[in-house]
């Protein structure tokens, strides 16, 4: 069979920025399964391909069609499968990824034929064979699948899995478009995916939820192994906590030793792990770890007991130390709430700009799927997906307007950048080119208006 594989394309401000984008690692996957399966697989990453969805399926002529996605693309998806319904009726529609996995009810209206609720890949395989073959007679035991079943929505259970099994990916598009790929000053960068959820529970985060909230990683030699096998400078493991065992990463900083590997590394860590394991640290600096981003989240430990983060403010002012000292980039993630005053927004101005940290500054966001998405439900301001980018207000702001609080929090992510803008992380940017980036985006969603 012919499977075409969609990556749509950005929704929202990160769209016009070419400083931070990511290999379709997802669709790698699926490529390689689907090829060592004997099918034809396509990557269409829509991000940067100009060709319309409607020439896209009249070239290819697919007979499955498989898309992933965040949250705020959900709306860009369904009108894709919509799309897909017309110009090529016969092809069945899959959709899979973190926001299917977690929300796939929110999909019961779209045009797909099946969704996909799993990380690991042999249960997508049996389904893709039981379309070729056109036998459903055992798709009541495919783990993880929703399908339809006389007009109505079913939802198999979903099963713990761990990416033991994952197969390196094929990574033929990856190198071809690798001069896309790059976090920042690292280019090009690389994915390499280790673990399935996460074993914290922050509130705000859905990621915890995933492969039934339970935690599993590889082992630390297959990791090595893909990490070696990389034409690259610049890996980005992708773990929601990467930092999770010291005698794991003991054994990381061993084989890749041993192994003689010489990249950049960047990591998710907790700053509680980094202020209590400063040795580590520090060796894992002297083998690459170049930047770690840090959920620091608040400058006072009642806030961070509000998210559960069970991190201290001692512990983040440890981990900036740390990190600042061993030469690694502290990325460092903060969350700005509808309670704060605009004294409150210089405040934090205040503590960020006075610490080496690079910032990214979210607005609270309950979002679906997380802990608390129930407690914030009914006083969202707009359950539009789109606005679930964490950079948009949704909810009443207690001290102001939405619209003060949208200028206060650009006003402090602005100045923020402005303070940093000499950081060796943005020391490799190229101006011109990030403008021909804008208006090339630009034109290109000016054309999917017109033709999707």
């Amino acid at each position: 069979m012919k499977i075409l594989l969609i990556k749509p394309e950005t929704v929202g401000i990160f769209s016009f920025t070419y400083l931070v984008d990511h290999e379709p690692l997802e669709m790698e996957y699926l490529y390689t399964v689907f090829t060592k399966d004997g099918h034809e697989a396509i990557i269409y990453d829509r991000r940067y391909e100009p060709i319309s969805l409607k020439k896209k399926l009249n070239k290819e002529k697919p007979d499955v069609v498989c898309i992933t996605g965040y949250i705020t693309q959900e709306k860009l998806i369904k009108k894709l499968c919509v799309a897909i319904k017309k110009y090529r009726p016969e092809a069945k529609i899959i959709l899979g990824g973190s926001h299917v996995e977690i929300n796939y009810e929110n999909f019961y209206d779209s045009k797909a034929d099946y969704l996909y609720l799993l990380s690991g890949l042999d249960n997508m395989c049996r389904l893709v064979k039981d379309i070729e073959k056109e036998d459903f007679s055992d798709i009541e035991e495919i783990p993880g699948i929703c399908f339809k079943k006389d007009g109505e929505w079913v939802s198999n259970p979903k099963i713990f899995e761990t990416p033991e099994d994952l197969p390196v990916p094929d990574r033929t598009h990856f190198y071809k478009n690798k001069f896309r790929f790059r976090y920042l000053c690292f280019k090009p960068l690389a994915l390499v995916k280790n673990s399935y959820s996460c074993q914290r529970n922050c509130n705000f985060c859905f990621c915890t939820n995933r492969n039934g909230g339970r935690y599993a990683c590889r082992s630390v030699d297959k990791l090595v192994d893909e990490i070696a096998s990389l034409d690259v400078p610049a890996v980005h493991i992708t773990d929601d906590n990467f930092l999770v065992n010291r005698e794991y990463l003991k054994e990381f900083i061993r084989l890749v030793k041993e192994k003689d590997i010489h990249k950049k590394y960047l990591i998710y860590g907790r700053a509680d792990f980094i202020a209590n394991n400063e040795d580590i640290i520090k060796e894992l600096a002297e083998i690459g770890l170049a930047l770690i981003m840090v959920g620091l989240e608040a400058t006072n430990d009642e806030e961070l007991d509000s998210y559960n983060k069970h991190v201290s403010l001692h512990e983040n002012e440890e981990c900036i130390r740390i990190l600042s000292e061993n030469h690694i980039f502290c990325a460092g993630l903060f969350i700005v709430h509808q309670a704060m005053t605009k004294e409150d927004f210089k405040k934090l101005y205040k503590w960020i700009a006075s610490r080496d940290i690079i910032p990214t500054v979210s607005v609270f966001t309950p979002m679906q799927g997380s802990a608390m998405y129930k407690e914030y439900e009914d006083k969202l301001i707009t359950k539009d997906v789109t606005k679930q980018d964490l950079f948009h207000c949704l909810l009443k702001p207690e001290h102001m307007s939405v619209r003060r609080f949208t200028f206060e929090y650009y006003k402090l992510s602005m100045g923020l950048a402005f303070k940093n803008r000499k950081s060796p992380l943005y020391a490799d940017n190229e101006y011109f080119k990030g403008m021909l980036h804008i208006i090339a985006v630009i034109l290109l969603k000016i054309k999917r208006v017109f033709v999707l």
